[in-house]
């Protein structure tokens, strides 16, 4: 698996995931605006920001944990 800095800021040909896009979707010229992401196996537009590195670069979801207030106590509900 690559590193997270091996990948460009933005989304061009210069990254090593991306490749043209199948003739079918670009059709027979190749001045396309997009590049297909071998990364997300999906085409993404070119010169915009990485994105997937905007999706979470392939990282794991994190369990959401309750935020304490400033006493160290979790927030309770009110009760009505």
């Amino acid at each position: 698996m690559s590193k997270t800095n091996d990948i460009p800021e933005f989304c061009d040909y210069d990254c090593p995931h991306a490749d043209f896009p199948p003739a079918e979707t670009a059709g027979i010229c190749r001045t396309m605006s997009g590049v297909w992401c071998k990364k997300l196996k999906e085409l993404v537009n070119k010169n915009v920001a990485c994105e997937w590195r905007r999706r979470g670069a392939g990282r794991k979801p994190t369990k959401s944990v309750p935020q304490r207030s400033s006493s160290g106590r979790t927030p309770s509900r009110r009760k009505r």
